[in-house]
């Protein structure tokens, strides 16, 4: 060996040469540091280059961003970290700013993915800014300190520069030297690390690149993939996309790129759903990187948490990946919890340095959550739902089954056997999706019925129904919708689409329950009593007044043989009967039956004693106040009972039925508005019209933001608002509002329908017939109708 050639070996990283020189004298040299090239070792071909895709289409968003940029650019220093979750458009936006400062300054581009390629990219940095061959070999070879050159080299540059260090995701060599500031330029550094000594070093000026919103989404996917799409569905496929810049970019590529087939948006939407992932992918180039695919971008990140010692952020991410992509409450990944239910390889002590780890990396973010009804904020654990996706088709088909069903133990400890709605709001979406997936829905179903019965006791109905349908297609699913379960899932379900307005909706359900129940009849005629009580309130809304009251009758002997004429229950099938009484004009039975029932009222015991008691109130002073108008009518017929009441007694006991809705159920539930719908219509008819608009307007606009505009009940409370206002002399707003009233009715509920016909004769108010009379009407007719699939109903809110 010469001289020449034993002088040119080089060591990396840890190791160490050994040398022999002419007597076999040995010399052992060691390296310790980092990787060094040899001096042969190439650098990039160019720095003058950005070493990223072109853009595809103009950059959506960002403008705040951007300007913030370029200004920053103009005035020269400082250091901008662009930091978020992998294929947000971080490299996007450098690649931008450097195409739009080329022409202005120096403009350099250095891959920082590696710190090989860190190391090469910024001695060619030093190599254009005039550092000569001789000190660059030096800095490759360890005889000089090769981060100053570089930056005394940027600091001297005759020309103001902008230095892009792009893909930082291991920020750890930037800590060597390699990041600083300079008043010669301004440095711009994309990383999926949020957080980082090396950002804190320099005072970086930090800039979160996240998501589009939906517009500019749509937008993206329109300027990817031209065409005559529709609007709608590239809103749609924007939405299902979470908004993810690569995912939409990938989207579009395959959507404008298509040879052999032309896909619409709608196909491509509906074959989405077989496997995203897979299908995204295919919109990528034939030779994009790994980070331009998105079954790879975001497992670059997971294999570096991996290389730092935290395996677990994989096993943090496929937990959440159980769950629904909405927030997640920390609460629900204590460890203490995790360590409860046994969730398949996550330690229990890793959790948190695993779920750090993901939030370093931009896989999660750690948010604040507003918590229901005045709480305190309660902080969660988000993830993007394409990477949720993606993680859960990647565990291992023998893990599946082991995890969902820990994380379905998981979400049921999170629900509390008793208790208010606000404390399993944050948890509902994880536990809705877990009872529609057939793995774990018969492990959540119970969760479930708690949750329902907890939204449907709120008066939150809207909240209560997915639970309330979910349990019911998962008891059937799993074989176990039978009996008595079967019979009280049912009723349920019925009772909420009824109080959510559908009537027509609720009646195929309530019969299927009252059919299941006769079965039962003879093993729980109490089971069959529920039934009839609950079809007792769909007929009356739909009109069937007759029927309501021959299931009401039945009811009420079986509650009075089996549980006593005291029973809370067999007091509800009374006030239901009076309430069919009047329905049908039977005011003289109605009245003497609702005195019966106020007498009765004191000495009510069971378990729902407080609530029934309140509900009879209300049926009995709506009994008496359409007594009373009827009795005006000029060929009457007024019964003893009827001749005895007064408006003043009626009053009295109007405004007791709102105090005891209010200490019952609360002055914000829906409930109580029917209360005070009630007490409206009794001051208007008493003579006290300024309260009685001030009543029903309040009324009025309570559900139209709680129930909705198209509510029964809210058009019912419209119409009664737009006849009063008509008969005190507003005839313009009167008649705006009820023509308007008139129309949403006509158009959900029918021509024939009660509440429809109350609309229209709220449109001439000088015509005015008598709610009762419009009732009687009305439940004389219906009484007369064909009932059954098909046959059209009539709903009526009991006011």
């Amino acid at each position: 060996m010469s001289e020449d050639a034993s002088l040119r070996a080089a060591a990396y990283e840890q190791g160490r040469i050994f040398q022999a020189e002419r007597d076999i004298q040995i010399t052992e040299h060691h390296h310790h540091g980092a990787e060094i090239p040899s001096a042969s070792a190439t650098g990039p071909a160019s720095v003058r280059v950005a070493l990223s895709p072109p853009l595809r289409a103009a950059l959506r968003d960002r403008e705040e961003l951007r300007e913030e940029l370029l200004a920053s650019v103009g005035s020269g220093g400082g250091v901008h970290v662009l930091h978020g979750f992998g294929g947000c458009g971080k490299t996007a936006v450098a690649r931008w700013l450097f195409d739009r400062t080329a022409s202005s300054r120096v403009a350099l581009w250095v891959d920082a993915s590696r710190e090989s390629q860190l190391r090469a990219g910024m001695l060619a940095v030093a190599a254009d800014r005039g550092a000569s061959p001789e000190e660059v070999r030096a800095a490759q070879e360890g005889r000089r300190a090769a981060a100053d050159l570089v930056w005394q080299r940027l600091d001297d540059s005759p020309e103001p520069w902008l230095l892009v260090l792009d893909n930082a995701d291991d920020p750890k060599p930037l800590r060597d030297g390699w990041l600083r500031t300079s008043a010669r330029g301004t440095v711009l550094v994309t990383s999926r690390q949020a957080d980082d000594p090396a950002w804190r070093g320099v005072r970086a000026r930090m800039h979160r690149v996240d998501v589009l919103p939906v517009a500019e989404a749509a937008e993206l996917l329109h300027d990817l993939a031209p065409g005559d799409h529709q609007p709608e569905a590239t809103l749609r496929l924007a939405e299902r996309l979470g908004c993810h810049p690569l995912a939409l970019t990938l989207a579009g590529g395959f959507l404008s790129q298509q040879l052999l087939e032309s896909w619409t948006v709608e196909e491509y939407l509906e074959r989405l759903g077989e496997d995203p992932v897979a299908l995204l992918d295919r919109g990528a180039g034939l030779e994009s990187g790994a980070r331009e695919r998105l079954s790879r971008t975001w497992q670059l990140s997971l294999d570096a948490l991996a290389q730092r010692g935290l395996p677990e952020a994989l096993g943090v991410l496929r937990l959440l990946a159980c769950l629904a992509p909405a927030p997640v409450p920390v609460a629900l990944l204590a460890p203490s919890a995790v360590l409860a239910v046994g969730a398949p390889g996550l330690p229990a002590e890793r959790i948190e340095a695993g779920l750090r780890g993901l939030l370093s990396a931009s896989l999660a973010d750690l948010i604040e959550v507003p918590g229901y009804g005045g709480r305190g904020p309660v902080r969660c654990v988000t993830a993007h739902g394409l990477l949720l996706e993606t993680v859960a088709a990647g565990v291992p088909r023998q893990q599946r089954a082991e995890l969902f069903a820990a994380v379905a133990r998981l979400v049921n400890r999170a629900v509390p056997q008793t208790g208010e709605v606000g404390n399993t709001r944050l948890v509902e979406p994880h536990l809705l999706t877990l009872l529609k997936a057939r793995s774990t829905a018969g492990q959540v179903v119970d969760a479930a019925r708690r949750v329902r019965d907890a939204h449907d006791s709120a008066g939150q109905w809207a909240d209560a129904l997915p639970f309330a349908a979910g349990v019911v297609e998962a008891t059937a699913q799993e074989g176990k919708a039978r009996g008595i379960d079967k019979v009280a899932d049912l009723m349920a379900l019925g009772r909420i689409i009824v109080m959510m307005g559908d009537f027509a909706g609720a009646e195929p359900i309530i019969e299927e329950a009252l059919d299941a129940a006769t079965a039962w009849a003879e093993e729980s005629p109490l089971l069959l009593a529920q039934a009839q009580v609950q079809a007792v309130v769909l007929y009356g809304r739909r009109g069937r007044s007759a029927d309501a009251l021959k299931f009401g009758a039945q009811a009420y002997e079986t509650r009075q043989r089996l549980l006593g004429p005291t029973h809370a229950d067999t007091a509800e099938a009374i006030h239901l009967q009076v309430e069919s009484h009047f329905h049908l004009g039977n005011f003289g039975e109605a009245v003497q039956l609702a005195q019966r029932l106020v007498d009765l009222l004191p000495r009510l015991h069971g378990q729902r004693s407080d609530e029934v008691a309140a509900l009879a109130l209300l049926n009995c002073a709506a009994a008496m106040r359409e007594a009373l108008i009827a009795a005006r009518g000029p060929q009457a017929l007024v019964d003893d009972a009827v001749r005895a009441l007064s408006w003043d007694q009626v009053w009295e006991l109007s405004r007791e039925t709102v105090r005891t809705y209010v200490a019952h159920f609360g002055p914000s539930h829906p409930l109580t508005a029917t209360a005070r719908h009630n007490f409206a219509v009794v001051c208007w008819e008493r003579g006290d019209k300024e309260a009685a608009i001030g009543e029903i307007r309040a009324v009025v606009d309570f559900r139209t933001s709680v129930l909705g505009e198209h509510h029964p009940f809210t058009i019912q409370a419209t119409a009664d608002l737009a006849r009063m206002m008509g008969l005190n002399g507003d005839m313009e707003r009167a008649s705006s509002l009820a023509a308007r009233a008139h129309a949403d009715a006509l158009r959900l509920l029918g021509a024939d329908h009660f509440i429809t016909r109350l609309c229209r004769d709220a449109l001439r108010p000088a015509e005015r017939v008598s709610w009762a009379e419009l009732r009687r009407r009305n439940a004389s007719e219906n009484d007369r109708r064909p009932h059954g699939p098909g046959a059209e109903g009539h709903p009526q809110e009991q006011p």
